[in-house]
């Protein structure tokens, strides 16, 4: 268990984990399925036997979702890019990948192959159906509502809108011909927003005209997709600001450092009060045993300030918390903003020569982007 989500298991290589908020959609669905849906589809059955059959096809449908993220992953590997994880979420799956697609064509294989998965498998659960619908009634409606939602499922990620896969898609097409990845993802994310808007729109005024309140869900679907093609977006501005730029170009070197054996309250009077600082290097006799930050001591309360020393509360050394001066400092986000919890220390040749914060990248990419002319916003 770790963070906001819970690991299952591991295949190819690839870790996968189900997100708290999934148990929300996982009940949802499956009450829809038992108390509406499968009734209609599968009649004459007792309210139990609906639950369990609910309850069956919605996990089924989950392993679609993660199939048609595998798919994602699998082409990825195929293509140099290691996945870390696929997670099952609120609406959907999504591969953690280390690094983005370097050309258009990897992307749009990447992109294609989820899509793609889900609508041969619903077709696989269509022909399911026919091959069961004179034996089994419960086979075969179960695998009509799995082929009709996983084609759906499939059709609806083909929309040419960011970061949908059908506006990875478009945007992998318009990057192949204009070899501009940040006007092609703006692009992308423009369409994007415009289908996030209609469906919070259809969520807004549908259940007013058709009757259908399940219609609500668009808005929420619509809002995330809203604040994902904002996200992507300015983190394809940041990766092309941010290219070729180095850690040792923006670090602080040559940071004072403090005694692992100094108090907190020596530490807060005579560094933090003193210094716009929130982090400190901690060495002794030219050894750097590790890092302390205000983080560390706000918990601690006042009264064990003078009686606790530093080496108590400060993170040790270890790789979550080190890099190099030579490091690209967008390949060093993921790790500074989750593992490290916002500050490293940069390490050449076992020696200290400077510290780095997320402050110190957002300083960078805010004086780079104003030097560029700031940050145009996707086209609407």
């Amino acid at each position: 268990m770790s963070g906001s989500s819970i690991r299952i298991g591991k295949v190819f290589g690839i870790e996968l984990r189900i997100d708290y908020t999934w148990f929300l959609i996982f009940a949802l669905i499956t009450f829809l399925l038992s108390f509406s849906i499968f009734p209609q589809l599968i009649p004459g059955l007792s309210l139990g036997s609906y639950i369990i059959i609910g309850a069956i096809a919605s996990v089924i449908f989950f392993l679609s979702v993660l199939f048609h993220e595998l798919m994602h992953s699998l082409v990825a590997q195929r293509n140099g890019i290691a996945v870390r994880s696929i997670t099952l979420l609120l609406f959907g799956g999504v591969s953690q990948i280390e690094s983005a697609p370097q050309t258009p064509g990897v992307e749009f294989k990447m992109a294609l192959a989820g899509p793609l998965s889900s609508i041969v498998l619903g077709a696989v659960f269509v022909g399911l159906y026919y091959a069961t619908r004179g034996v089994s009634t419960i086979v075969a409606g179960t695998a009509f509502w799995l082929g009709y939602i996983n084609i759906i499922l499939g059709i609806f990620n083909l929309l040419p809108g960011f970061p949908l896969d059908g506006g990875r898609v478009l945007r992998a097409t318009l990057w192949y011909f204009t070899n501009n990845l940040r006007q092609s993802t703006a692009i992308a994310a423009g369409i994007g927003r415009g289908i996030a808007y209609t469906m919070i729109f259809v969520g807004l005024v549908g259940p007013f005209f058709t009757g259908n309140f399940s219609l609500i869900w668009f808005i929420l679907l619509g809002w995330y997709l809203l604040r994902a093609a904002q996200v992507e977006y300015q983190e394809v501005v940041y990766h092309e600001a941010l290219k070729g730029v180095t850690v040792g170009s923006i670090m602080t070197p040559n940071p004072i450092t403090v005694d692992p054996h100094i108090s907190i309250e020596e530490l807060a009077g005579q560094y933090f009060s003193k210094h716009n600082w929130v982090a400190y290097p901690v060495a002794e006799h030219g050894a750097v045993e590790g890092i302390v930050t205000t983080r560390d001591i706000a918990n601690l309360p006042r009264d064990m300030w003078k009686v606790t020393q530093v080496s108590n509360v400060m993170r040790p050394m270890s790789l979550d918390i080190v890099t190099s001066p030579d490091t690209e400092v967008f390949d060093l986000i993921p790790a500074i903003a989750t593992k490290a919890g916002g500050q490293m220390l940069v390490m050449k040749d076992n020696r200290l020569v400077g510290i780095i914060t997320v402050t110190d990248i957002d300083r960078a990419i805010v004086r780079i982007l104003h030097l560029q002319g700031g940050i145009e916003r996707p086209a609407a």
